[in-house]
Order: C-alpha cells, then sequence, then structure tokens
C-alpha cells in the first residue's frame, strides 16, 4: 500500500483589500458581542477599531470594486459609536459620528471627484445617515450640528434635483 500524503499546498493569502473587509467584520462582531454583553467600554474600544479599518477602505482602491461594502463599513462603524456614546452618555460625540458618516458619504457622492458607482453608493447609504439624523432629532430635539448636516445634504440634493433634465427631476 503506497503512503498518502495529507499534505496539501496552502491556500493563498487573502487580497489585502479582502483582509481589510474581513478585519473589519471581524471587529464589528466583536464589538457587538461586547456590546451584547453589556461590556460597553470593551464595545466602544472594538468599534473605534472597526472604524479605522472603515476610514482605510473608503481611502482604499477597494471603494472602487466595492462601493457598497465599504459604505456599509463605515456608516455601521460610525452609528455604533454613536449609539455606544449615547448609552454612555455622551451625547454631543454621538452627534459629531453621526454627522460625520453623512457628511462622508455627501462628499463621496460627488460625481464631480468619484466613479458612478462610488456616487450612486453614496446616495444608497445617504438614506441611513439622513434617516439617523431625523431620527436623533426626534427623540433629543433640534441640534445646531445635525441642523446642518441636513441642510448641507438639502443643498445638494436641491443642486442634483435642478441638474436633472425636466423629465428626470421629478
Amino acid at each position: 500500500m503506497q503512503a498518502t500524503s495529507d499534505l496539501s499546498l496552502p491556500s493563498p493569502a487573502p487580497a489585502p483589500s479582502e483582509a481589510s473587509l474581513n478585519q473589519w467584520e471581524q471587529l464589528a462582531r466583536r464589538a457587538h458581542g461586547h456590546f451584547h454583553a453589556g461590556q460597553i467600554e470593551s464595545a466602544l474600544a472594538m468599534q473605534m477599531k472597526a472604524l479605522h479599518v472603515a476610514q482605510r477602505l473608503i481611502a482604499g482602491p477597494l471603494l472602487a470594486e466595492h462601493a457598497d461594502h465599504c459604505m456599509a463599513a463605515w456608516v455601521v462603524s460610525h452609528h455604533n459609536l454613536a449609539e455606544l456614546l449615547a448609552l454612555r452618555q455622551q451625547p454631543a460625540l454621538a452627534i459629531e459620528y453621526l454627522c460625520e458618516a453623512h457628511q462622508g458619504l455627501l462628499a463621496l457622492g460627488d460625481a464631480r471627484h468619484h466613479a458612478a458607482a462610488v456616487c450612486s453608493a453614496a446616495w444608497r447609504h445617504m438614506r441611513e445617515t439622513h434617516s439617523a439624523l431625523l431620527q436623533w432629532q426626534r427623540q433629543h430635539g433640534s441640534q445646531p450640528r445635525i441642523d446642518a448636516a441636513l441642510q448641507a445634504s438639502a443643498r445638494v440634493f436641491d443642486c442634483t434635483a435642478t441638474a436633472l433634465p425636466p423629465r428626470l427631476a421629478h
């Protein structure tokens, strides 16, 4: 009987961009686990790490290939941090993260600086950030920082609508 080898070739290492998405997901899951275990400080630390990965995803080459995934990481990280900070009675910081998520998408939605796929993904994800800002206002009242973020998006939406041909603007 001939001996068979159980050795197999190692699987190729994931590409750096894949590793970054996987890294973000792992950190976000760990943060979620800490949150559900009532470990708010640990959840906050993990979520901050996840945000740093999301920032690299948004600024890196993966954005062009997987805009939706990168922007989802961006939005989820910011919103989770805002929720954790609100639990820690730090509403001003929570507001900053909500607004940063929204304004980052506004910048990514600028067709003068980004590819069409990136712009489209930014506009889709902006529904979530816009909704989160409005929800904060409903629960906590009007805040100047949130008002400014909403007004900035209203100006962009208005400019976008007026720039469309008449048959598409309605």
